[in-house]
Order: C-alpha cells, then sequence, then structure tokens
C-alpha cells in the first residue's frame, strides 16, 4: 500500500495513522480479494449454466450434489439433521437436472453484495472506535445516520446526510464530499432493498465500486494529509503497484 502525504499535519497521533493505515489496507485487500473470488464464482456459474449438458454429466459422477428437505415437528425442532433426530434431511438422491436447473436461481449478485456492505459496515465501525471511542454502540453501526431514501437535492436532507457521514468520525460535515454522501445513500438503499424486501436485482460489480470508494473516502475524511490509496493483492507483472 502506497501513500503521498501533504505537509500538513494529521490532527491523529502517529499511533493512529499507523492503526488506521494498517485498517484501511486490510479493508481495500479483503475487498479486492472477494472481487476476484466474485469474477471466479460469476465465471464458473456461467460456464454452468451455459454448458448445462457437461455440468449434468459432471453431476451424474458420484452425485455430489445432495437434495434438502425439511420434515418437521414439534419435538423435533431442537436438533438439525434427521440423522440425529432432527428435522432436516439432507442427504436426499437427486437427479443431477433437477441440481442444475435452480442455478439460475442462486442470488450470487444480491449475496456477494451484503457481504462486501457488511465488510465495509465493519471497517467504518473500527475506524469510529479509533477516533471517536464510544460513538459505535451495540446495535448501532457507523452508517446508521445516512439513510437510502435521502433525496439529497433537498439542502436539508443533504445537511443531514453530511452530518450522518462525518459524526462518527467526529468531523465537520463540510469535509464530507457530496458524491461520497450520495454513494453511501446508493449503498444503503440497494442494501435496504435485497436484506428487507428481498430485491435481487442489484449489480455487484457497481455496488462493489461504490462500496470502495467509500472506504477511500472514509480514509481521506480521516487522514487528509494523504493523497494516495494503493493496493493490489496479486503478483505485479508490471511493476505498477510499487
Amino acid at each position: 500500500m502506497h501513500y503521498v502525504r501533504s505537509h500538513r499535519m494529521s490532527r491523529l497521533t502517529e499511533k493512529q495513522r499507523d492503526t488506521v493505515r494498517e485498517l484501511t489496507h486490510s479493508a481495500l485487500i479483503s475487498q479486492l480479494s472477494f472481487r476476484v473470488a466474485f469474477r471466479a464464482a460469476d465465471y464458473l456459474h456461467e460456464d454452468a449454466r451455459v454448458n448445462w449438458r457437461d455440468f449434468r454429466d459432471r453431476l451424474h459422477s458420484g452425485y455430489p450434489v445432495k437434495g434438502v428437505g425439511i420434515k418437521a415437528t414439534s419435538s423435533n425442532l431442537k436438533v438439525f439433521d434427521e440423522d440425529d433426530g432432527g428435522f432436516l434431511h439432507l442427504s436426499e438422491d437427486l437427479n443431477p437436472e433437477d441440481a442444475s436447473d435452480e442455478l439460475p436461481f442462486f442470488p450470487y449478485q444480491a449475496a456477494s453484495a451484503a457481504y462486501s456492505f457488511t465488510l465495509l459496515e465493519g471497517y467504518g465501525n473500527n475506524l469510529a472506535n479509533i477516533v471517536n471511542p464510544g460513538y459505535v454502540a451495540e446495535r448501532r453501526a457507523w452508517h446508521h445516520g445516512v439513510y437510502g431514501d435521502a433525496d439529497l437535492k433537498d439542502p436539508i436532507q443533504l445537511k443531514k446526510a453530511r452530518e450522518g457521514f462525518t459524526k462518527p468520525f467526529n468531523r465537520a460535515s463540510f469535509k464530507a464530499k457530496n458524491y461520497a454522501v450520495q454513494r453511501l445513500v446508493d449503498l444503503k438503499r440497494d442494501r435496504n432493498a435485497f436484506m428487507h424486501d428481498a430485491d435481487e436485482s442489484v449489480d455487484f460489480e457497481e455496488f462493489h465500486g461504490k462500496v470502495m470508494g467509500t472506504i477511500a473516502a472514509l480514509h481521506f475524511l480521516i487522514v487528509p494529509t494523504e493523497k494516495e490509496l494503493s493496493a493490489y493483492p496479486y503478483f505485479d507483472y508490471y511493476g505498477k503497484w510499487k
């Protein structure tokens, strides 16, 4: 990770700045790695969908994908596995055609977006704990003051959203960039749609880009003396990431 600093000193102690840098680096690496994992899984998913005959042939070898069923009563809910007397039947013989037919219905875009947002939430909470200890209380995340239905064209809502963006980090609201606040509004809108309304229409790549932009915006909000973040978790073929 590469940093370019200006000559102004941050209000943070050097120890705090180092901790923020480490948290940001870890957050960026986790998000970048997850995006590549998503692309690999997306490739395999699409390949299995397009080449469904080959996929079904592979499933016929040992029948690795099993069916799952449920037989629940008021007396067997304490245990999961039916082998132990529970309600879930986890190893039913399954026709490979049935398994491949389910592929298009797996909400991997929304599921991946949910996980990416969870990582962002943890990163922001950790930052707040460094620069504003005690702000992130139980059952309240750092972003709770920014709402997914906010209309930032309304000056009053814009003011509240900017305050919600900066208050967890003990920074003045005018230091928040409008585009950064809008990204967080978009993220919370999309996150609420799939978490609360089961809306699977989110585009993970676009969502993830906004997550990455939010991480960088939070870092520069807290450490404004640094002008560049650079991270790449893989082999650098062309010396671009030195």
